[in-house]
């Protein structure tokens, strides 16, 4: 997904990964890598679990797996 659209790859995910910027780009999901640049705050649900607030328009929720949070917080300085 894209500020304005979503687009169709045929690649997996690893192999995007591989392709982006990784001081730009972090995996915080096993289906979702973000531009952290876009990440405006981050906050723990009801259920104890990271949330990443995006600064798009429709101010995108996204999940943070459980085995990335220690690194997404070193990632953006947070720890």
């Amino acid at each position: 997904m894209t500020a304005g659209a979503e687009h169709m790859l045929d690649m997996t995910l690893v192999e995007l990964e591989r392709r982006l910027d990784p001081a730009r780009f972090f995996r915080i999901h096993r289906a979702i890598v973000v531009n952290l640049a876009w990440i405006g705050q981050l906050q723990a649900d009801d259920g104890g679990h990271l949330i990443a607030g995006l600064k798009d328009a429709r101010r995108t929720e996204l999940p943070v797996s459980r085995d990335r949070v220690r690194a997404l917080k070193e990632r953006l300085g947070l720890v």
